[in-house]
């Protein structure tokens, strides 16, 4: 299988994941700006702290970490996958952020539940149904991929329009990489689309490249 090599948007990704690259990467991570990584102590507001990164875990085995943007808001979500959930349940702050997308929209983990990300506001944003089904894909994928590989990370970025002070995105990328040494050069798979509804077919196309990136990583 040859790897897709990062290009446009996927960047904003690698930027938020930098630390896949290596172990030694993971464990900085207690250095930097711990944020908060109690999501009791992170409120289900519009806006966060600005600028801001969150930490869960930052030397351990299942690291999470959410970056908020210039506004304060969810930014990119990235997370080395450890224990699951199989029987997820939507939190408090997921019905109050998707009642701001307005009719349509529900709001939606950037790192899905499945894989234990966070049901705090750092990685719930509103989205359209139909990006809330790509996102469940990505889900259950991951969760296969989990399955196969010692090693899963798994990095979300989430993008907003030009001199838009509103709270939904508008676009998403996301970048899944597997490996089974920390050593190893992994397979990975990139995905990017719009918060939008999708016409049947048009969902379908997204679902079918992410089935097919993720079939030849051997998940």
């Amino acid at each position: 299988m040859r790897d897709r090599q990062p290009t446009g948007r996927v960047l904003a990704v690698m930027a938020a994941t930098a630390s896949l690259a290596v172990t030694a990467g993971v464990g900085s991570l207690a250095h930097a700006d711990t944020g908060s990584s109690a999501a009791a102590e992170i409120p289900c507001a519009k806006y966060l702290q600005k600028k801001h990164t969150y930490r869960t875990d930052p030397a351990g085995p299942s690291w999470q970490t959410y970056k908020t943007d210039k506004l304060g808001r969810p930014a990119s979500a990235a997370i080395r996958v450890g224990a699951v959930d199989r029987d997820p349940k939507p939190g408090r702050c997921e019905t109050i952020v998707g009642e701001w997308g307005g009719p349509g929209h529900v709001g939606a983990r950037m790192i899905p539940a499945g894989v234990r990300g966070a049901a705090h506001r750092a990685n719930v944003v509103p989205v359209t149904k139909s990006a809330d089904r790509i996102l469940k894909t990505v889900e259950s994928k991951t969760l296969r991929c989990n399955a196969s590989y010692k090693i899963v990370n798994l990095g979300v970025a989430a993008y907003y329009k030009k001199n838009d002070n509103g709270v939904v995105p508008s676009r998403f990328s996301l970048l899944l990489e597997v490996k089974n040494r920390s050593i190893e050069f992994g397979r990975n798979s990139f995905l990017a689309f719009d918060n939008k509804e999708y016409t049947k077919a048009g969902e379908r196309k997204l679902l079918d490249s992410l089935a097919d990136q993720v079939k030849s990583m051997g998940c």
